[in-house]
C-alpha cells in the first residue's frame, strides 16, 4: 500500500469538512422541503401522504421550533382526519408547547378540542375551544364547537351563549344555525328552533337531512304532525340509513 503524505490526506479531508459543515443545512433544507409536502398533501386530503411527509421532516431534526410546531400540526391534522385522535391530540399538544403565531395557535387549539372530542374528553375538549377564544375571539368555528361540546355534556343554556355568539357574527353560517336550533330544542323554544333549522336549509346547508330531521322533531312537539312526517320523509330520502333516525321513520310509517 503507498503511503499517504500530507498533500493527498487534504484532497481526502477536505470533502469530508465540507459535508460536515454542509450537512446540517442540507438536513434541513430537506426537512423543510418535506414540511411543505406535507402541507401540499394535507390540502389535497391525502392525509397518509401528509403524515409520511411531516413525520420524515420532524425525524430529519434541524427544524427551527416555529417551523417544527407548523409541521407538529400538520401531522395532528393529518392523524385526526384519519381518525387518530389520541397521535392527533398529542401532536398538537407538542405544537402548542413549542410556541405558535397567535391566530396559528388558536387554529391548533381549535383542532385539537376535534380531536379530545373524538376521545370523549369533553371537559380538556371545552378547555382546548376556550384557549382558541382566548386568542382569537370572534373565531366562529371555536364557537360552534364549543357549542355542540356543550350540548353533548347537557349544558343547553352554556351551549345556547356560544351558539348566539357564532351566529352574531356569522348570522349565514348554516352549521351554526343548526346547532343553536338543536340547543333551542333542549331548551323547550321550539319556535326559535324552528327558525334556526329552517335557515339552516334556506343557507344551503352541505347535509340538509340533519336540520331537516331536527325540524321535523320540533314540528312534532309544536303538534304538527303532518309537517313533522314531511321533514322526517325528506330526511329518510336523504338518509335512509342513519341509524339515530330510524325510531321516527318506523313512528312515521316511512321504513318497515
Amino acid at each position: 500500500m503507498g503511503y499517504a503524505g500530507p498533500m493527498r490526506l487534504r484532497h481526502l479531508l477536505l470533502p469530508l469538512l465540507l459535508l460536515c459543515v454542509l450537512a446540517p443545512g442540507l438536513a434541513r433544507a430537506q426537512a423543510q422541503q418535506d414540511g411543505l409536502l406535507a402541507y401540499q398533501a394535507l390540502a389535497a386530503g391525502d392525509f397518509a401522504l401528509a403524515e409520511f411527509y411531516a413525520s420524515r421532516a420532524l425525524a430529519a431534526g434541524g427544524l427551527r421550533p416555529p417551523d417544527q410546531a407548523a409541521v407538529l400540526s400538520y401531522r395532528g391534522d393529518a392523524r385526526r382526519r384519519m381518525g387518530r385522535f389520541d397521535e392527533a391530540a398529542a401532536d398538537y399538544a407538542e405544537a402548542i408547547e413549542i410556541g405558535l403565531p397567535t391566530e396559528f395557535a388558536a387554529r391548533v387549539l381549535n383542532n385539537r378540542g376535534i380531536a379530545l372530542f373524538g376521545l370523549q374528553r369533553f371537559e380538556e375538549a371545552i378547555r382546548a375551544y376556550e384557549g382558541a377564544l382566548a386568542l382569537s375571539p370572534a373565531f366562529v368555528e371555536a364557537m360552534d364547537n364549543l357549542g355542540a361540546t356543550w350540548l353533548r355534556v347537557g349544558d343547553a343554556r352554556a351551549a345556547l351563549e356560544a351558539f348566539n355568539d357564532a351566529v352574531r357574527l356569522d348570522p349565514e353560517n348554516a352549521r351554526a344555525r343548526n346547532n343553536r336550533g338543536r340547543a333551542y330544542l333542549d331548551l323547550e323554544f321550539y319556535d326559535e328552533a324552528l327558525a334556526d333549522f329552517t335557515a339552516a336549509l334556506d343557507l344551503g346547508t352541505p347535509s340538509p337531512a340533519t336540520p331537516l330531521f331536527n325540524r321535523g322533531i320540533a314540528h312534532e312537539r309544536l303538534g304538527d304532525r303532518a309537517a313533522a312526517a314531511a321533514d322526517f320523509a325528506a330526511a329518510q330520502q336523504l338518509r335512509p340509513d342513519e341509524p339515530t333516525y330510524q325510531e321516527k321513520f318506523r313512528e312515521y310509517g316511512l321504513v318497515p
